[in-house]
């Protein structure tokens, strides 16, 4: 793997497609949608997203995955002005000009109507269902709609087709960007932790150069993070390894004071809060 961290400029950088996407949000949102599935709007933001806003994006919560690894995953797609789509925080690509207007086009239309996004029916308990939410830039503020267990309940008449509209096509586009699998990188990346009781087939020393995360992540104290720039992000590419498929595999390490954690890492969305710069452990 080629651990080079490089920042990728994800601000808008093409006129036309930026006046493109203005006119879109302008002539098909609204202000202040709020449907049953908990949409909610955010006013009084320019015409087009600020620097490093999604047009859109798709993000899976709360569903089976291990606590630590809920607590370090990236949406499913993130995509911006200028056409940039990255997939789970690790692929990239770039839609062009009129794919992405249609996209944009097509997710105000199914999102942007209560009536569209409100329950039909009553559908089954599901125990842990996964929330799927849709954000949208309407060209005043983020539409947000979450709608529990959209894959689970796909045939039971629980939701109307246009948040399957929604689901599909942002499904698609992640698909493209996955198979093109370009990597994304960042100069910015996330480190989580959990404090485990016990070892796996190997135990490895904490990097001496990289200070262990203190943030907690919620309730539970055992998973911790830290939001890293500059030289301790590109330690943390160096000396740690990344569970890219999220499957919960992380490697065990010992720490200086005899805990175990196991640990991983992602590279930050241009659109997360950047980290204030911290020191590698010298």
């Amino acid at each position: 793997m080629d651990h080079r961290l490089t920042h990728l400029d994800h601000r808008l950088t093409r006129r036309s497609l930026l006046a493109c996407v203005a006119a879109v949000v302008a002539s098909t949102a609204t202000a202040g949608c709020d449907s049953a599935l908990g949409a909610s709007s955010t006013p009084s933001a320019p015409s087009r997203p600020p620097d490093d806003t999604p047009v859109a994006s798709w993000r899976i919560d709360g569903d089976l995955d291990l606590p630590a690894v809920r607590a370090i995953r990236a949406p499913m797609l993130v995509i911006f002005a200028d056409g940039s789509a990255i997939a789970e925080a690790a692929y990239q690509s770039r839609l062009d000009d009129t794919a992405l207007t249609s996209l944009v086009t097509h997710l105000l239309s199914a999102l942007k109507d209560p009536a569209a996004t409100a329950t039909r029916t009553t559908g089954p308990s599901i125990v842990d269902a996964s929330t799927t939410v849709f954000d949208i830039w309407t060209g005043t503020g983020t539409l947000s709609v979450r709608a529990v267990g959209l894959d689970e309940l796909r045939n039971r008449g629980v939701y109307g087709s246009a948040l399957y509209d929604a689901a599909d096509r942002l499904a698609a586009v992640y698909k493209t960007v996955t198979s093109t699998a370009l990597p994304y990188l960042s100069d910015r990346v996330r480190v989580v932790t959990e404090t485990v009781a016990e070892a796996g087939t190997t135990v490895t020393p904490w990097p001496a150069a990289l200070a262990l995360p203190t943030q907690p992540t919620g309730t539970d104290t055992a998973i911790r993070r830290s939001d890293l720039a500059g030289d301790a992000a590109r330690s943390a590419v160096r000396l740690l390894i990344r569970d890219l498929d999220h499957k919960g595999a992380w490697p065990t390490y010992s720490t200086p004071d005899g805990h175990l954690v196991q640990a991983s890492w992602r590279y930050l969305l241009p659109s997360e809060t950047p980290p204030s710069p911290t020191p590698s452990t010298s």
